[in-house]
């Protein structure tokens, strides 16, 4: 959700039950205002909250141009005090190890805390911007993972099955980078109601995707990223019309919390994350 749209964009997923106070709101537009200003981006998002038990985290991201292809996304994240800070960004050996420690709880809100277990004997390392560079040069011990590291690692994989925006949104342009289409006026009232209407914007993943965006024409067809359509299990996207036909959301059923929005007929759209980061790993038998 685009700064710039947050306020009706808080309206527009405010069916799902959780909204931000006004508190919130505002020190959320001060934080991204800096955060924008400083890391000089054109526009800033914010992604959406993630509960925690003592506090609770606020994401963001930012969209530098694009080189090829896909823009890259730079996540932040902040605590009550709204100050962003980079998220980490982790390789993939530290990935899969924080997938191996299956932590089903929700998080606690103190980034910098551990969430190994601590082994006996052995001293705890103290956090990246407490140490002492000569200590650490001279120790050179393997940095503890943190809740920090599994906040990045759950948000990745939740942009990944998520970021939901309508087909036709984005075009690749002439340099074969993408970018906001000026064709696109917004679907129609009946069309948005179809899932198969609506794209992930991240790299593709699916072969006639992947196809697609390699064509040297490419960019003049539509159907380089994947359709929610495809998604498994089937069924796992939900599909709402607002009775009055001015707003379409769509509802994730593998992590609840997360709905993407549709003004028909204009250019308005975007999605937040409202949750404790747990997907539902049951869906599969309850469809």
């Amino acid at each position: 959700m685009e700064l710039s749209d947050l306020e009706q964009g808080l309206r527009s997923v405010g069916s799902g039950g959780h909204v931000l106070n006004v508190q919130e709101l505002t020190c959320l537009q001060c934080g991204l205002s800096i955060l924008k200003a400083q890391d000089k981006y054109n526009s800033i998002f914010f992604w959406g909250k993630v509960f925690g038990q003592s506090s609770d985290y606020y994401v963001a991201y930012g969209l530098k141009d694009p080189e090829f292809e896909f823009p890259a996304k730079t996540f932040y994240y902040a605590g009550e005090d709204f100050e962003f800070k980079p998220m980490p960004k982790l390789n993939q050996d530290q990935a899969a190890k924080v997938l191996q420690l299956g932590i089903e709880k929700p998080f606690g809100g103190a980034a910098g805390k551990s969430i190994e277990a601590a082994v006996e004997g052995e001293e705890e390392v103290p956090p990246a911007d407490d140490a002492d560079p000569e200590v650490e040069g001279a120790s050179q011990k393997p940095k503890k993972l943190t809740e920090a590291d599994r906040l990045a690692q759950v948000v990745q994989e939740i942009d990944f099955d998520t970021a939901v925006v309508p087909k036709g949104a984005h075009a690749l342009s002439e340099n074969h980078t993408i970018v906001s289409s000026t064709d696109f006026k917004g679907l129609g009232a009946t069309e948005a109601t179809a899932l198969n209407k609506y794209v992930h914007f991240r790299p593709p993943v699916s072969i006639a995707a992947l196809r697609a965006l390699a064509r040297s024409d490419a960019e003049f067809y539509a159907n380089f990223l994947d359709p929610l359509e495809a998604d498994l299990p089937k069924g796992c996207w939900a599909v709402r019309q607002d009775p009055s036909a001015s707003l379409v959301t769509l509802r994730s059923l593998c992590w609840p919390g997360y709905i993407a929005y549709h003004i028909p007929g204009t250019t308005k759209y975007g999605g937040m994350y409202f949750g404790y980061a747990q997907k539902s790993k049951d869906l599969p038998f309850m469809l």
